[in-house]
């Protein structure tokens, strides 16, 4: 399919990695499901984790903090368990007295994982899944069209990577789909990297890369 890379690559355990580009970009860790540490969850953590009655929510939260506290942990030189990870009035996870960023994403409970940068980040990972057809009428405007017909048109997987790519942009503006997907605009996706904008007309460097059944997605902030 043009311009939708397809490495299908399997994770490892506490894998830590960086997409090839040359620009800045974030740091990206995914952890399997048999790489989740509860015991390495604080107190508050503990307590959100008891609160969630699907098992799924449970594995999926534990491997999004395990993936966050392991990666910071290195960048800030301590144990995972002293990293200052709290969460905001926004309710999207943050660093405390660190000049970092984070982001976590799960996936269906199997698949966690985080991204960390001096600036503002966003992950995503989305399962390739059936979609309905027209999905994409839903989320692109009408100047983005041409960003999904040189992807290939819409299929379940170009679909998925384009839904990915603005909930990344979200989750890094803090706002969530709450904002609305019309409200990122796509541009020049090709080779693992893109472009886009928020709303308020902020510039987005985007990166994507296939992992199986599954779109890992990121979004810097410019």
């Amino acid at each position: 399919m043009r311009g939708v890379t397809n490495p299908s690559q399997p994770v490892s355990v506490g894998a830590t990695f960086r997409p090839v580009t040359t620009a800045p970009r974030p740091t990206l860790r995914l952890l399997p499901a048999a790489a989740a540490r509860p015991d390495l969850l604080s107190p508050e953590e503990s307590a959100r984790l008891a609160a969630f009655r699907h098992e799924a929510r449970r594995r999926g939260f534990v491997l999004g903090r395990t993936a966050a506290r392991t990666l910071l942990a290195e960048s800030l030189g301590c144990s995972p368990e002293a990293v200052p990870l709290a969460v905001g009035a926004d309710g999207a996870p943050e660093v405390q007295g660190a000049p970092l960023h984070v982001s976590i994403a799960h996936a269906a409970g199997d698949l966690g994982g985080a991204a960390i940068a001096s600036r503002a980040v966003g992950l995503d990972l989305e399962a390739i899944r059936q979609r309905r057809p027209d999905l994409w009428r839903r989320m692109l405007r009408p100047d983005e069209y041409a960003v999904l017909e040189a992807l290939g048109g819409p299929t379940d997987e170009t679909q998925t990577l384009l839904w990915s790519l603005k909930e990344a942009v979200l989750k890094g503006r803090r706002t969530g789909l709450r904002a609305g997907m019309h409200s990122v605009r796509l541009r020049q996706l090709a080779a693992g990297v893109g472009e886009g904008r928020d709303a308020d007309g902020g510039a987005w460097r985007l990166g994507y890369e296939r992992r199986g059944d599954l779109w890992v997605t990121w979004a810097l902030a410019e």
